[in-house]
């Protein structure tokens, strides 16, 4: 009988977790950090990122956006793939128009030629927003 108890014990609180978690998991937000602070450890992490833009390129195909984010601590890359353009565009948005513009973006943290780039992944207007 006490190995019902123990299991029903377990079961209860397996998924009293589970629920849980998916309840809290959109509380969770990215960790802001400084450009000189991101590294090779963060990659694959979303992170949220405050800066002016200093250039906007478009990739040949003009699909892919490339955004040079300064923040005073350093420079990186914010790249802006084509299908999440393509959203954010659908939203009214002209992403050459954030050139000059103060931002703030949440991206995942990737290497590409042994540079660190943040990617936009999310074409939510609470990934990239215009501050100023």
């Amino acid at each position: 009988m006490e190995d019902k108890k123990i299991f029903k014990l377990a079961l209860f609180t397996a998924i009293l977790g589970l629920v849980g978690m998916m309840f809290s998991a959109n509380y969770v937000t990215p960790q802001n950090v400084q450009i000189k602070d991101i590294n090779r450890g963060m990659l694959d992490k979303e992170v949220t990122v405050e800066g002016l833009v200093t250039s906007v390129d478009q990739s040949q195909n003009g699909e892919t956006y490339f955004l040079e984010l300064m923040d005073g601590t350093g420079k990186i890359k914010v790249v802006i793939f084509e299908n999440t353009a393509f959203e954010i565009q659908k939203n009214g948005i002209n992403i050459l128009n954030f050139n000059k513009q103060r931002i703030k973006v949440v991206g995942s943290v990737t290497e590409y030629h042994g540079s660190l780039e943040l990617v936009l992944k999310d074409a939510s207007l609470n990934k990239i927003t215009i501050l100023a």
